[in-house]
């Protein structure tokens, strides 16, 4: 029997919309119905008729399994062959040796979607071994991110985890891959744990007192491992002008350096917002600052700052404030528009950093955090239109994330920019502009990005990449473009480039090249394989390099 769901959802297979998709919220809406017994939560209480799970499939069932449960374990193993003509980068382009690289990752990855813990941890350990080289290794990678509630609307705690392959320093060979033997690459590791508290005095002014600690730890020998640890709290009120509404935040921030020594840092700033119109309105800020960045004691300066927040729509944001910092000028520039199905967003952000950009946030990440935005409207719109009742925010999370690899063929946490690592604090200024656009059968990811990077402190004080560049710049994008073959096949083409620049004692420059096509293609209900073919170009005064590989790989998610 065909039931009520199922034939709006083949109504719904003809309306222009990615077939991927429109597969994703379809199987989402079956699984409200797979489960004879369903547990009373919010994913269950659609009031939708029940239909035999037979019908639904593996691949539904599989969902429903993820709707239902609250926590979700699925442990993985995947298997990678690379067949590369360049396997150490570091050599002279007169003695490349090819190799086979044999790569056995077992995985797991765990989801909490309970009342009080919401988060997610995934990861896997690389082994891989060498037919040529004497070389076999392990890597770790790690993404995990958390929140658990343990005070209901009180008390909270924030984690966080990433371990990945770290470039050293920006004028290095950079990676294809993590097989590659390179050693200007080392594993990194950053965790974080922050507890905080968020409630009201009287009903009227809202409050925020957090407490942050994080350290990142490298393999390589003398390189920085970095302990911060941060104090930030926030008070906020209104005031008898009903659109005048007030900001009372501080911040206190200790870094230590292993190769370098500790910086202490400390701001106090007060902000008035006026709203001028129900999307506009305007703040000025004024407070003190005070650090040792620049010099041994501590300096204080006075800072004033201001900007505005425009949203003329619900789906358009625009934000800028710009504020006179002990550096010169700082500012956060913002500026996002959700179309159909596109989005487009620009950030423009000056300020100093301790961290290196793959490791200073939190979350799933560059190309993640791009792609979201686009897709998550649509999802909402089509399990409303599907289940008959608004999604919850799990399901709509649920649809965003299986969809993401399937259309983009990224790595949630891709980063555009490979940074490096350093062993102070720097005055950073990013920026990033991103574009996606899905069609039937077709999607387009764009992200450019440019960072620049100056150290606070006096060159001569370290012996790291600063010591020799008082400025660093890096600049680069990525172009992603995906089709879907079959409803279980896609192909997916990526081209990458990425130039770092130093300027100081001497200019130095590197660029970094990379084209890469990959097919992959579901082989059952709980195996994929995919086969990709690369080709990478290291330009670079020092050891430049090609390299050319083809990949094969196989994954099998119990």
């Amino acid at each position: 029997m065909v039931t009520d769901t199922e034939m709006k959802i083949k109504e719904a297979m003809f309306k222009p919309i990615p077939g991927a998709l429109l597969f994703c919220v379809s199987t989402l809406a079956l699984a409200q119905q797979a489960d004879p017994a369903p547990t009373p939560s919010a994913s269950s209480s659609t009031g939708i008729p029940q239909a035999p799970s037979a019908a639904a499939g593996p691949v539904t069932n599989e969902l429903t399994t993820t709707l239902e449960r609250t926590w979700t374990i699925k442990p993985r193993v995947t298997l990678t062959e690379t067949l590369t003509d360049n396997v150490a980068i570091n050599r002279t382009a007169t003695s490349k040796k090819s190799d086979l690289i044999t790569e056995l990752a077992p995985g797991i990855r765990i989801e909490a979607r309970t009342a009080r813990l919401k988060g997610y941890f995934d990861y896997a350990l690389r082994g891989q071994f060498y037919a040529q080289t004497d070389n076999n290794q392990t890597q770790n990678s790690l993404n995990t991110f958390g929140t658990l509630e343990a005070v209901d609307n009180w008390l909270f705690m924030d984690f966080n985890g990433t371990i990945a392959q770290q470039a050293i320093s920006a004028f290095g060979a950079q990676s294809p891959g993590n097989g590659t033997i390179n050693s200007n690459s080392t594993e990194t590791a950053t965790y974080r744990l922050s507890p905080y508290i968020r409630g009201q005095f009287a009903g009227t002014v809202d409050y925020l007192l957090r407490y942050s600690l994080s350290t990142t730890r490298s393999d390589g020998a003398n390189l920085a491992n970095t302990d911060l640890a941060q104090w930030v709290g926030q008070l906020k009120g209104s005031t008898p002008f009903q659109n005048l509404r007030w900001t009372i935040d501080g911040n206190q921030q200790t870094s230590e350096y292993s190769t370098g020594r500790k910086t202490e840092a400390e701001t106090l700033r007060a902000m008035g917002t006026y709203t001028l119109h129900p999307q506009f309105r305007v703040s000025l800020s004024a407070g003190r600052e005070s650090n040792n960045y620049a010099s041994l004691e501590q300096e204080t300066h006075n800072t004033h700052g201001y900007g505005f927040d425009w949203t003329p729509t619900q789906r358009t944001q625009f934000s800028a404030f710009k504020e006179k910092r002990f550096f010169g000028d700082g500012h956060n520039i913002h500026f996002s528009h959700r179309f159909p199905m596109s989005s487009i967003s620009y950030t423009d952000t000056r300020d100093v950093a301790v961290l290196p950009n793959q490791f200073a946030t939190a979350g799933m990440g560059t190309a993640f955090d791009q792609f979201s935005p686009a897709v998550a409207q649509r999802c909402t719109q089509l399990l409303q239109q599907l289940l008959g009742d608004p999604p919850t925010q799990s399901q709509i999370d649920i649809c965003v994330s299986s969809l993401f690899t399937t259309l983009t063929g990224l790595q949630p946490n891709q980063q555009v920019v490979s940074s490096f690592l350093t062993s102070h604090a720097t005055i950073r200024r990013n920026q990033q502009l991103g574009f996606t656009l899905f069609g039937v059968r077709n999607s387009i990811t764009l992200m450019a990005t440019r960072n620049e990077s100056q150290s606070v402190l006096a060159t001569s004080e370290f012996s790291d990449i600063f010591g020799q560049n008082n400025l660093i710049r890096q600049q680069g994008f990525s172009l992603n473009f995906s089709h879907r073959l079959s409803d279980l096949s896609n192909l997916t083409l990526l081209a990458s480039r990425q130039e770092s620049t130093g300027t100081g004692t001497a200019t130095i420059k590197t660029t970094m090249t990379m084209y890469q096509v990959n097919v992959s293609t579901k082989l059952g209900a709980k195996t994929t394989g995919s086969f990709s073919a690369r080709h990478a170009q290291f330009d670079s005064t020092d050891v430049p390099y090609t390299e050319n590989a083809i990949i094969g790989t196989l994954s099998f998610i119990y």
